[in-house]
């Protein structure tokens, strides 16, 4: 097979997010690809990355595809950067083998490698190597392939897949020492075959970024660390706020801030909104459930509410510009009826909620198809505009008007209104209208959660404790960010998140994810443990307790979340053992609980149900066990209980961290 170079336009498969899959992502070529003969530069790149990638001669035939750097990248710089540079994909297949993918640079750089086979599960049953030793590899093989890539990339983050086979390497990429907030590295190496599946650069603004240079970026910040914390703590410091769980049915005192960055050159604070996007937050409302021909029909004569022709009218007044009523609904949700109407004017389409007693306004949203976006309104105008809106058709309860925000970006302007209930702020709840740049409502959306504020459960940090929590996470520092004319240096968070800080002093972002989780997990009698090792093999799976020593006797709450993942305790989870969690609310859990859920988590349950293959002398006063001696017999034949057994002992955090480690291996 003779082989040719492949000019593609495309660019779709270099700019996805990143993915936990060594599965290689092949390139197609668009309907313009063209071929020519390949040359003897491209000849000796091949001949490079064989000896790199210990590509074996059975991999004789390749393609090469190259593929413009031709969309926007969202900065008008890295465009110009990016301006007729290509990233070139050599690219083999064999039937045996298996597919293998190298991707380079124009400018010669690494840009990524994905290999698949068929085979490639085959030794998963082998003995696995450590995380350590797998870093070292990886390690390794980045170093030959980026120059002083260990100025270049530092690990962040590591994560284990497949129980255990495989593992995941983040590195956040340095500048002068300095990370660059919008890039990243991603590693993939299975632990069986010590073979890496996956290496990808990814950038929020695709490949355009490789193309920068050190000498692209300035390394002097006017301001230092020190003086960057203390507009921290004067500007935007974490404050008491009521938090509303995801469910909606209870709500928490927490400590929280929207992180502004901080200009390193001249302190002004910014708003960092890179890719232009509009705030947007669903209403409740906007999923009310439809009812029923029956239901209409009794509640279409209550006399409290609108009538239909009333809502139609309102809704013309609202949108306005010629917009067309194509349907309107009556639903509800539990609380209270809403007019949920569709309209259309061309090829635009648009969603309008009203409340079906006073037709105040509850959510709107207009489509639009500009083909030139150039927002051009100030703020102020902006502003103006929405509080007359508001004062129009909105509901201004419990607004805290003096607490307005506003985001600006190309595509319009965003007012953000705040709810507050007892002098403190609500948490993503409040009124958010967004005026797009030929000054009209394109969007309004109020969200208010029906909740006893006086349940709230409460907070007894201060507001300086949970600033020093934050700030001591190292999340907050210097980094460069992407803009419209090139890199600049601010003091921000370096992880995209706001904070959040409950009574457990931990830190969260808004959806309860715990930030920095392993790093957190720290055990001051540590060295007493009788396996430390065991204990750090956990911990590095993310499986531990923040917070707390291992002699600590824990609840079923705390095994929920051993088990359920190092983020989130979901109560659901352990109703499939068959453990009320509200009725256990508070009290330890007992060893014969933890075996009984371990070997139902592992899918061994069925096994309890043999008859005739348990011997009658494992333990003693076995039959004294009741429904738990099947399940000490099958923990005790697949290696999780060792020794003497006390079913209702309370166990210690040590204890049940040996059990789920003898379950896992």
């Amino acid at each position: 097979m003779k082989k040719k170079i492949i000019y593609a336009l495309s660019l779709a498969l270099l700019v996805g997010p990143v993915v936990a899959s060594v599965e290689m992502t092949n390139y197609t070529p668009t309907d313009e690809a063209v071929t020519v003969d390949i040359t003897k530069k491209e000849k000796e790149k091949v001949k490079e990355i064989k000896e790199l990638f210990n590509i074996t001669e059975a991999y004789e035939d390749f393609n090469l595809i190259k593929d413009p750097i031709n969309s926007d990248s969202g900065s008008t710089y890295l465009n110009n950067k990016a301006k007729n540079k290509t990233i070139d994909s050599y690219q083999w297949s064999d039937e045996n083998l298996g597919n293998l993918q190298v991707a380079y640079t124009s400018d010669g750089d690494f840009y990524s490698y994905s290999k698949w086979s068929k085979d490639q599960d085959d030794n998963k049953n082998s003995k696995k190597i450590s995380k350590d030793q797998a870093q070292k590899i990886v390690e390794e093989k980045l170093a030959k392939l980026i120059p002083d890539f260990d100025k270049k990339y530092k690990l962040r983050d590591f994560s284990f897949l497949d129980d255990g086979k495989e593992l995941n390497f983040l590195y956040e990429r340095l500048i002068h020492g300095i990370p660059l907030a919008s890039d990243s590295l991603y590693v993939n190496i299975s632990l069986t075959s010590k073979e890496i599946g996956n290496m990808e650069i990814n950038s929020d603004f695709g490949p355009t970024t490789s193309f920068l240079s050190d000498k692209d970026f300035k390394n002097k910040a006017k301001l230092s660390q020190e003086k960057a914390e203390k507009i921290f703590r004067e500007k935007f410091p974490l404050r008491l706020s009521y938090k509303i769980s995801n469910d909606g049915k209870s709500v928490a005192k927490v400590y929280h801030s929207e992180i502004f960055d901080i200009d390193a050159e001249d302190g002004k604070l910014v708003k960092n909104n890179n890719l232009g996007l509009m705030p947007y937050e669903m209403d409740k409302a906007a999923n009310a459930e439809g009812l029923t021909d029956v239901e209409i029909k009794k509640i279409e004569g209550l006399k409290d509410l609108s009538k239909k022709s009333q809502a139609k009218k309102k809704a013309y007044e609202i949108a306005g510009d010629g917009y067309q009523v194509t349907s309107i609904s009556l639903n509800s949700d539990k609380e209270n009826f809403y007019y949920n109407i569709s309209l259309e004017k061309d090829k635009n389409y648009g969603r309008l909620t009203l409340n079906a007693r006073n037709l105040n306004l509850i959510s709107l949203d207009l489509w639009t198809d500009k083909k030139v976006y150039n927002n051009k309104l100030k703020e102020a105008d902006a502003k103006k505009l929405a509080l007359g809106f508001l004062e129009k058709y909105g509901d201004k309860k419990e607004l805290n008007l003096d607490k307005i925000s506003i985001d600006s970006s190309k595509m319009g302007t965003s007012v953000t209104i705040p709810r507050y209930v007892n002098k403190l702020p609500v948490l993503k709840e409040g009124v958010k209208i967004f005026v797009d740049q030929n000054k009209k409502i394109s969007s309004y959306e109020r969200t208010s959660t029906k909740i006893d504020f006086s349940k709230a459960s409460d907070n007894s940090l201060t507001q300086e404790e949970a600033n020093k929590i934050f700030l001591s996470s190292k999340n907050f520092g210097l980094k460069y960010v992407m803009t419209n004319k090139g890199p600049k240096l601010f003091y921000g968070n370096i992880r995209d998140f706001a904070p959040v800080i409950g009574q457990d002093k931990i830190l969260r972002d808004y959806n309860g994810e715990i930030i920095n989780f392993k790093e957190q997990i720290s055990y001051s009698d540590l060295n007493k443990a009788r396996d430390k090792e065991a204990i750090l093999y956990l911990k590095d799976l993310g499986i531990g307790l923040i917070g707390r020593k291992l002699s600590d006797k824990i609840n079923y709450q705390d095994f929920v979340k051993l088990l359920n993942a190092p983020n989130r305790m979901n109560s659901s989870y352990i109703d499939n053992f068959g453990l009320d969690l509200e009725k256990l609310k508070g009290k330890n859990i007992l060893e014969k609980d933890v075996v009984k859920t371990l070997v139902t988590k592992n899918n061994l349950e069925r096994f309890t149900k043999a008859k005739g293959i348990f011997k009658e002398d494992i333990f003693k006063n076995q039959k004294s066990l009741g429904d738990y001696e099947s399940y000490y017999i099958i923990a005790k034949g697949f290696a999780y209980i060792n020794g003497d057994i006390d079913p209702n002992k309370e166990m210690t955090l040590e204890e049940v961290l040996y059990l789920i480690y003898n379950s896992m291996k």
